[in-house]
């Protein structure tokens, strides 16, 4: 089993139709890892300054942003949690995202099999759209498992 599918529990997904900034979308995203006692509110801190300071690199193809801060800003382990969004939030005028990722390393080598996983997962812009159409936590689940085990059977 891939470590993604491992992480990305039903209760990891989480579905709005609509949220007002980017700040709030990283914030209702975490929720899950903060009541698991995976990661402290700090680190969503961290994730929302470290945009600020820096612009949106999470954004790393369109339609889908992976924040995430330093294991030392409240990780306490490797997690991984999704929202899936209706209507787009902007991290930047002209970058809508639908899919916020959050990414919780506890080192720096820990979370390299979950981009692995998620570089699978986000290649082609027809599986986005896919994953963005998804309506139930299983049905995300089901995805990424069909695209990550597509990807290594070829």
């Amino acid at each position: 089993m891939y470590l993604l599918t491992k992480l990305l529990t039903k209760d990891c997904i989480q579905f709005a139709n609509f949220v007002q900034s980017w700040q709030e979308a990283i914030r209702l995203a975490a929720n899950p890892l903060i009541r698991q006692n995976k990661i402290e509110q700090r680190y969503i801190e961290a994730m929302i300054q470290s945009i600020e300071q820096y612009g949106p690199y999470v954004v790393i193809t369109p339609k889908v942003a992976i924040p995430h801060a330093r294991p030392i800003d409240g990780v306490h382990a490797l997690a991984v949690s999704l929202l899936s969004l209706q209507q787009p939030v902007f991290f930047s005028p002209n970058q809508p995202v639908f899919l916020i990722i959050i990414l919780a390393a506890i080192d720096n080598i820990s979370h390299l099999q979950v981009l692995a996983d998620l570089t699978l997962v986000l290649q082609h812009p027809d599986q986005i759209d896919s994953l963005i159409a998804c309506q139930h936590e299983e049905d995300i689940r089901e995805k990424i498992q069909q695209y990550t085990t597509k990807e290594s059977a070829e």
